[in-house]
């Protein structure tokens, strides 16, 4: 059985990825500060695979104990194949350089950048065969940190969230390559999955145009029907994870990935 921890897993593409999951037979462990209806519907569908542990991803020193205890809850399911997919972000602040407002910059970094990290240290560490008495030998692991093309493109306005999706992107070619180097490694992507139809779009379409110039560019595609559903997005991204090829690159765009 492919065992998962889903971070943002309350709503939008974290809760339509764990659908998905647990859709094809996976377990699932979602993360994230609260409940929600979509988690409470997961829970009443699929009660013995599926689990919602709470937790403040800005809270970057108790990560490692709840990345933990998921893998305790996982361990039940005597998984095959154990996957971290790092999904929850914020774009906020969205403003130019010299009008952040600090406790939503500070938390920009914190949910973006450092909850990624701290997860993949702890995920790596926990689940090293010789190492983890919840992880039987031969277990494949993977790590999917959800990225963005802000990571490569500049957007006026995004410097902090494109910044922390970047280092992202950096921190997962890096690892990668050490997990390249160990016997049994991991397999880590960063994923640009396109621009999905969730409640970060609909933060951006409100955004002041002072603040995010390209605020039209947003609100056309969602007057165009360009947005990608998170149930479709969330069926692709599955069917990547479950794809020989996972790891092959270390930054991904899902949108130039032939099916």
């Amino acid at each position: 059985m492919h065992g998962v921890i889903v971070t943002g897993a309350s709503r939008g593409l974290g809760a339509a990825l764990a659908a998905a999951l647990l859709e094809s037979g996976g377990a699932v462990v979602g993360l994230a500060r609260h409940a929600s209806p979509e988690t409470q519907t997961l829970a009443e569908a699929y009660p013995e695979r599926f689990a919602f542990v709470e937790a403040d991803l800005a809270d970057t020193a108790s990560l490692a104990g709840l990345c933990r205890d998921a893998l305790a809850l996982l361990a039940a399911h005597a998984p095959t194949a154990l996957t971290l997919v790092n999904n929850a972000g914020v774009v906020t602040p969205i403003a130019p350089a010299g009008h952040y407002a600090v406790d939503d910059m500070v938390a920009a970094y914190a949910v973006n950048l450092l909850a990624p990290v701290a997860l993949t240290d702890a995920f790596l560490r926990e689940t090293e065969p010789q190492a983890s008495a919840n992880v039987g030998r031969g277990v494949t692991r993977r790590v999917l940190n959800v990225s963005s093309g802000a990571a490569v493109k500049p957007y006026p306005g995004w410097s902090v969230y494109g910044s922390s999706k970047a280092a992202l992107d950096q921190f997962t070619r890096t690892v990668a390559l050490e997990q390249a180097a160990r016997p049994h490694g991991a397999r880590l992507v960063s994923l640009y999955p396109g621009v999905i139809d969730t409640g970060m779009q609909a933060t951006i379409r409100a955004a002041d145009p002072a603040d995010f110039p390209n605020r039209a560019r947003f609100t056309a595609l969602k007057a165009d029907g360009a947005l990608t559903p998170p149930e479709n997005a969330a069926r692709a991204i599955v069917a990547f994870l479950a794809s020989a090829d996972f790891g092959a690159e270390a930054v991904v765009d899902l949108r130039e990935r032939k099916a």
